[in-house]
């Protein structure tokens, strides 16, 4: 979210929950902040994200996008805000106790590793088992237009 850009976030927040998606809410931002110094990266940021939705972070370079994930993940502490994710606080759980996770952009995240082991990532260190990876992966893969790098 680019400086300025609040009023237009804090009316589809409102929007949102008339519209009852706090009630379906999987995962709830409530006016995080996050300051650097006299530098403010976030500024009262409120969103929610139902459960199975898949939702894109976008902006411009420099916006806050990096910031806002790296608080939801517990790399950083938010100046102000609180976030919810399934119910329970988010905020004093430490970032291995966190059922969030975090890739940082990069041409190659694990260039040993095939485009579907990428992507399956995050399932494999959770426990998932391998067929239930191999079919998610592949969704996602299709879902994407990707499903030929899936092998």
């Amino acid at each position: 979210m680019q400086p300025g850009d609040t009023n237009s976030a804090r009316a589809s927040a409102s929007v949102a929950a008339a519209a009852g998606a706090q009630a379906d809410a999987y995962l709830r931002v409530l006016g995080v902040s996050k300051d650097f110094g006299d530098y403010r990266a976030l500024d009262d940021v409120s969103l929610e994200i139902r459960k199975g939705e898949i939702f894109a972070l976008l902006g411009a370079s420099g916006c806050g996008k990096s910031t806002l994930l790296r608080v939801l993940a517990g790399f950083e502490t938010p100046t102000e805000g609180r976030m919810v994710l399934d119910g329970q606080p988010l905020d004093a759980l430490p970032p291995h106790r966190r059922p969030v996770n975090l890739m940082f952009q990069s041409y190659a995240l694990f260039p040993h590793m095939t485009v579907a082991e990428n992507v399956g990532y995050g399932l494999k260190v959770s426990g998932v088992r391998k067929p239930e990876i191999r079919e998610r992966s592949h969704a996602i893969l299709e879902l994407v237009g990707l499903a030929d790098y899936g092998a």
